[in-house]
């Protein structure tokens, strides 16, 4: 599990442009420029289950947990997330306790995103997505990144989170 941000303001990368002529990036103004998106993947099917949040605090992260932990009534879930202070603080202590026999969660190494295999998610997300591209609104660029989730191929997938799409057994 982990979170990233969604940002009006685009990652700039890089571009072409004709010599002596700077590219102009829109800017979002006044808006409230970004929210958060919550992921979790199944391992080693690559589902993944995502919420989309106007803060990265707690609570968000505990509504997020509890979503998760709805998606499957007769699952137990193992929570592989980083440490961030949203994960670590002890506010979830309620939602923990309350949910023992169904959820686990394992923190990695301080200082590993490399072990966060959703990272490599959201770097490919933001180079299709977010880079260089401008969204007037929030809710645009949440709907096209819903849409690029539920579209991305089975096979791209598998290949960032070092799974062998072959062995799957529901494809």
């Amino acid at each position: 599990m982990d979170s990233t941000d969604l940002h009006l303001c685009p990652d700039v990368g890089n571009g072409y442009s004709v010599q002596g002529i700077q590219i102009i990036t829109a800017s979002p103004g006044l808006e409230k420029p970004w929210v958060a998106l919550f992921g979790s993947l199944e391992y080693p099917t690559g589902e993944g289950v995502y919420t989309i949040h106007e803060r990265k605090r707690h609570d968000e992260v505990a509504n997020h947990l509890q979503f998760l932990i709805e998606t499957d009534a007769q699952a137990f879930w193992f929570v592989v997330l980083d440490n961030a202070s949203q994960h670590t603080t002890e506010k979830l202590s309620d939602l923990l306790w309350s949910n023992k026999d169904r959820l686990e969660l394992v923190f990695l190494p301080t200082y590993s995103p490399h072990l966060n295999l959703i990272e490599k998610l959201w770097r490919l997300l933001r180079g299709q997505m977010t880079r260089n591209h401008f969204y007037y609104h929030l809710k645009a660029l949440c709907e096209a990144v819903v849409q690029w989730l539920e579209k991305l191929p089975l096979a791209q997938f598998c290949s960032l989170m070092g799974i062998d799409d072959s062995q799957l057994d529901f494809v």
